[in-house]
């Protein structure tokens, strides 16, 4: 059923269009997912999808999957890969991943990166045929909405990207990776505490406001700044509740953040890659 299978990149198609097919091809995804094309682009700036190595994929005249692909440097990241729903089980997936590698390999590419649903099986067996890896697990958190605090006031990503810069780990997910906020703007917002010694960016416009990021400098940690600061970020929008997704490397800042009143949520992904030998 793949033999008439084809590629075009994304960089021909609309937002809308990509929207589309994503919407398509993830109905009935374990967790529900819908795309828009703000959120979209807000995605590709972030994250570094590269739209001319993305793909379409089609059959006939029938579009099939989409394939987002994700650069930096010297390593891909499939940042997505979606099949139609009556489709699933075909082998599109299949080689969507080998398309996927091998535009890395033509590109001199190190390694090829992705994260998976712990628990979506036939997607992780899918990768481990292909080469990947198991490298670690990512988590997310929730909190409950906190007592109104002062504390932390509203700052820009000038203050805040380069203090995630200088004191996150060099190892961070490709989403909590700093490089993620450097074209940071509404609706994510920045706040710091008074002597500039810990940031935070978090996006309130849903009804559940989410963390993004949250550094304090190295020389004032383990004296209380994070936990002052953590307590009056929360306390800054008492009536929300908050979630970090599940982006977040399991080894880091899980102390600290358990500490804080954060409690780990159910949904777990792995972060899987593929070393590329030439």
């Amino acid at each position: 059923m793949t033999n008439n299978l084809s590629f075009h990149s994304l960089a021909d198609a609309s937002l809308i269009q990509a929207c589309d097919v994503l919407n398509m091809a993830y109905k009935g995804y374990i967790v529900p997912v819908s795309f828009d094309p703000v959120s979209l682009a807000r995605r590709i700036q972030a994250e570094n999808i590269d739209l001319v190595s993305s793909q379409l994929l089609t059959r006939g005249q029938e579009t099939v999957g989409i394939l987002l692909i994700a650069r930096r440097g010297n390593v891909s990241r499939i940042a997505a890969l979606g099949v139609v729903k009556h489709l699933r089980g075909a082998g599109i997936g299949k080689h969507a991943v080998a398309h996927a590698i091998a535009g890395a390999r033509a590109r001199g590419d190190d390694r090829v990166v992705l994260e998976v649903i712990e628990t979506n099986e036939k997607a992780i067996s899918t990768y481990e045929k292909a080469g990947f890896k198991r490298r670690r697990t990512l988590v997310g958190y929730m909190h409950d909405p906190a007592e109104p605090k002062n504390g932390a006031i509203p700052s820009s990503t000038d203050v805040t990207l380069p203090l995630l810069i200088g004191s996150y780990p060099r190892d961070m997910s490709w989403q909590t990776a700093p490089i993620c906020f450097a074209g940071a703007s509404a609706p994510i917002k920045a706040f710091q505490t008074p002597d500039e010694t810990a940031a935070a960016l978090v996006d309130t416009s849903g009804q559940v406001a989410r963390l993004l990021a949250f550094a304090v400098h190295p020389a004032k940690r383990l004296n209380g700044v994070g936990r002052l600061f953590m307590a009056s970020l929360l306390g800054h929008f008492p009536n929300k509740s908050w979630t970090i997704p599940a982006i977040l490397p399991a080894s880091q800042a899980a102390k600290f953040l358990i500490s804080s009143g954060w409690l780990q949520s159910g949904l777990t992904q792995l972060e899987m890659e593929l070393h590329l030998d030439y």
